[in-house]
């Protein structure tokens, strides 16, 4: 159901208006001018609610056309009878609207300002001049008001606001509102686009979405992929004149309706050009000089849309087949205009084109749209195209539909020896990326080896096998073995990509960072332009910021994610949920943890639309848990972790390390510092097991921010071992925790500033906080708790256990312990059972962490807690 308040995303113009009422500016009030629809009369209507609320006395007072034939027409309920003499009348009204003046401050609101009569106007203008009075004055943009209005803003008497469509920021801010929750960015610039900002069209579609069902709450975000659903309100409000339109120029809105912008050169010869004049001088159209081209366009978006539900499918068939062929008759600008021109083709009434339809597959995957090229390919396949099945197929594969990739894939490899290397190669990738089978992948690469392969078959073949050797944790062998594939030159667009995935996943864990740069920007360049490869950037692109952050690369994933988000920035749905899964780790990793939780819920909800079995759902559900718990969001971070332990297949061995961190920071969110500690110790020993140096630092650092020292001297041999500033600022920050070293930690602090990574900075101050404290250092203390407070509420306001530990008296382990436990929302009785102690002695520990801290009561213990160090300055 809608709710809400249409008046969100007007809190600058809000505050404006205020400022200007309250003393901040010489005028005694604003003139608000604007659209019709964009929000004016709301907004007075807000301004005079709050004065009411503040005991202001108001008045309310509306032109219409009505009353504008009459003399004081807007003021007829303050005039008892006929006016002879206008006069004494106007100063009547003046004097009855100042009436309890000396009592409360007086304000007016004035609506629809323009409608005013010549007199009701100059009431207006008398009020301005009237001191103690403040006016709140609406008008359209673009009517003819009476002089005696306009002259409110030229003589300087009020200060006149030009109130714009509500920006993109603004028309979110309206959307989750209204509905109560988050809304998905990719939905957010569809209403803006469709209504151009406009408040009223914007609540009205809003509601029409939700009530047809084409709006729907998916993992937490509202989310909007259906087709628009036109209610008789939106119509009435926006294309009334729609329905009165001639047969003629009908056609020319519904020709643009289906495809535009048009050259009115190419629309001409589908419609005559006196209607297209007409439709222009209706305003149902624009037309714009675009060098040496006029382009036509329809005047509002929504017209499209509104025609669209009231045309017959065989009328509107028609158009596109005539469309399509028209524009057939010049070259395809770019690829782009050869899927638009394939899909009008697709939905009319020509016979089907499979060598045009297989085109725009591979253009539409190349563009990123999925779901589109599916339509394509599968039209293609149906026409006879040859190449289409192992088209469509590739294309499943990149849509994580696992089953029917290897389903199809199985099939083509028995029709033949021709191409079917290329198939099977795709088919074991599949099963390692899609299915989680990396010992089946392993099996049929083995299969294909004993085979007759050329050298560019072997390249390929040692690609994959790269692969399974990196989701196996083999990353030595990964890394030579994609190394060898890569400088064969023989590799095709797509085994190019999954060589670079295996390469990067391998330097990452192997510490290697030095070479990945070269490697992201040579994939990312073969990405670009290629439908084999185009959406492995967003594959790559979280591989690669993995890498980054386990060898401290932070402000090169933030480069590599800025650029990535330029050249796809209108995303389609499923492209735009791994787009947006990469912003949110990105900014997970430089600390923006409110918007990162944001990013990373739009792309699980993406996730959940499409389905699927590619590793965007576990590896978002791993960032967002670790988001939740630096947060304090306990439950919330322990459902992301549920979720994700849902979907790692057993195989997936390079996931391990990172699951096991997310897991650690839901244990620690949930008051369980003990076990997460625990958790991570338990994944590092496996890291080092597998060789994989990177992943055993970074279980160190998070176990050294949950207060473990135990790692000390093996984070020291890892910095040895690798020439990475993080792998030094971990070895110092758990050399300096393990010394009770205030002034080492604050260096360490510093040492994770510089690399990027505030978040972390911000427990390690935290931590050289108490350090001090403990250690009679009261001033250098404060200094670092204040480090630790600035940097936490850069990161939108942190609640980490190091954060969450009070700098002015430090707590024993044990009471630590119990006041984690107390802030998860745990009662006496349910942390005896848990720590296996009696809730006598439970008691006793409260007690006494309660006089560590100053606290009078348990309540004051957890609010303490969660305001961290810097509370008991």
């Amino acid at each position: 159901m809608i709710s809400g308040d249409p008046l969100a995303g007007r809190d600058s113009e809000l505050s404006a208006i205020r400022r200007t009422l309250s003393g901040g500016s010489k005028n005694s009030g604003v003139v608000i001018v604007g659209a019709a629809g964009v929000g004016k009369t709301r907004l007075a209507r807000e301004v005079l609610a709050r004065a009411e609320t503040s005991g202001e006395r108001t008045n309310w007072i509306v032109g219409t056309e009505s009353a504008r034939a009459l003399p004081l027409g807007a003021f007829t309920s303050l005039i008892g009878d006929a006016i002879a003499d206008p006069m004494p009348v106007v100063r009547h009204v003046i004097n009855s609207l100042l009436a309890h003046q000396r009592q409360s401050r007086v304000l007016i609101g004035v609506d629809d300002a323009h409608l005013l009569d010549g007199l009701s106007a100059h009431v207006v203008h008398q009020l301005a001049h009237t001191r103690g009075v403040r006016l709140v004055v609406t008008m359209r943009t673009g009517a003819t008001p009476p002089d005696a209005i306009t002259a409110l803003w030229k003589d300087d008497l009020l200060t006149r606001l030009d109130l714009e469509p509500l920006t993109v920021d603004g028309t979110r801010a309206m959307i989750e509102v209204a509905l109560g929750g988050a809304v998905d960015a990719r939905s957010v610039q569809r209403f803006w686009k469709l209504t151009g900002g406009n408040a009223l069209f914007l609540h009205q579609l809003v509601k029409d979405q939700v009530s047809a069902g084409r709006m729907r709450m998916m993992a937490g975000v509202w989310m909007w992929d259906g087709d628009v659903a036109v209610s008789q309100s939106i119509t009435d409000m926006v294309g009334r004149q729609l329905h009165e339109l001639t047969p003629e120029v009908a056609l020319v809105v519904d020709t643009l309706s289906q495809c535009e912008p048009l050259a009115v050169d190419v629309l001409c010869d589908l419609v005559g050009r006196s209607d297209l004049e007409n439709a222009e001088q209706m305003r149902l159209i624009t037309i714009e000089r675009s060098g040496d081209q006029l382009i036509a366009r329809l005047a509002h978006p929504l017209y499209g849309e509104l025609r669209r539900t009231v045309a017959g499918e065989m009328y509107v068939s028609k158009i596109r087949g005539r469309l399509a062929e028209r524009l057939a008759k010049d070259p395809d600008a770019d690829p782009q205009a050869t899927v638009r021109r394939a899909l009008l083709a697709l939905e009319s009434d020509l016979p089907p084109d499979p060598r045009l339809c297989l085109q725009a597959a591979q253009h539409a995957m190349t563009l990123l749209d999925l779901d589109l090229a599916d339509r394509f390919a599968a039209a293609a396949a149906s026409a006879g195209a040859p190449d289409a099945l192992g088209v469509r197929a590739m294309n499943w594969f990149f849509l994580g539909r696992g089953l029917d990739t290897e389903n199809v894939l199985r099939a083509i490899d028995h029709d033949g020896p021709e191409g079917a290397h290329q198939w099977v190669t795709l088919r074991a990738a599949n099963m390692i990326w899609m299915l989680g089978r990396c010992n089946d992948a392993a099996a049929l690469l083995d299969e294909l080896a004993r085979g007759p392969e050329s050298p560019a078959d072997v390249a390929a073949r040692t690609a994959v096998e790269a692969c399974v050797d990196a989701a196996s944790a083999r990353c030595d062998d990964a890394a030579k073995k994609a190394t060898a594939a890569l400088d064969s030159g023989l590799l095709s667009d797509f085994p190019v990509m999954l060589a670079s995935v295996a390469l990067t996943m391998a330097m990452g864990a192997l510490g290697r960072g030095d070479d990945l740069s070269t490697v992201a920007q040579a994939a990312l360049d073969r990405a670009m332009t290629s439908f084999q490869a185009s959406h492995m950037r967003f594959w790559f692109g979280s591989v690669y910021a993995r890498a980054c952050r386990l060898t401290g690369r932070i402000d090169e994933c933030v480069e590599m994610v800025a650029g990535l988000s330029d050249s796809a920035r209108d995303a389609p749905s499923l492209a735009y949920a791994n787009l947006a899964s990469l912003m949110g780790v990105a900014a997970l990793m430089r600390g923006d943890v409110k918007v990162a939780v944001t990013l990373l819920h739009e792309a699980l909800a993406g996730a959940e639309r499409h389905g699927g079995t590619s590793g965007l759902r576990p590896a978002t559900c791993f960032s967002l848990a670790e988001a939740h718990a630096k947060l304090g969001e306990a439950e919330a971070a322990k459902a992301a972790i549920v979720e994700a332990q849902s979907c790692v297949p057993p195989d997936y061995l390079f996931m391990q390390t990172a699951q096991s961190i997310a897991t650690g920071w839901s244990l620690a969110a949930n008051g369980c510092v003990t076990e997460a500690i625990t958790a991570v110790k338990s994944a590092a020993a496996q890291a080092r097991q597998r060789e994989q140096p990177t992943h055993e630092l970074a279980c160190l650092q998070v176990a050294a921010q949950w207060g473990d020292v135990s790692g000390a001297v093996r984070a020291r041999e890892i910095a040895n071992d690798l020439d990475l500033p993080l792998a030094k600022a971990v070895a110092q920050h758990a050399e300096s925790l393990a010394a009770n070293d205030g002034e080492g930690l604050l260096l360490a602090s510093g040492e994770y500033q510089a690399i990027g990574d505030r978040a972390t900075a911000a427990d390690v101050a935290a931590q050289a906080a108490v350090a001090f404290t403990g250690d009679q250092q009261r001033k250098r203390g404060l200094w670092a708790a204040a480090v630790a407070k600035e940097l936490s509420d850069a990161c939108g306001g942190l609640c980490t256990p190091a954060l969450r530990s009070p700098a002015s008296q430090p707590l024993t382990g044990r009471q630590r312990e119990i006041v984690e436990l107390i802030v998860a929302g745990l009662s006496n009785r349910q942390i005896a059972d848990r720590l296996v102690m009696s809730v006598r002695s439970v008691e006793g520990h409260v007690y006494r962490a309660c006089q560590r801290v100053g606290a009078n009561s348990r309540e004051e213990l957890t609010r303490i807690a969660r305001a961290g160090p810097a509370a008991t300055r």
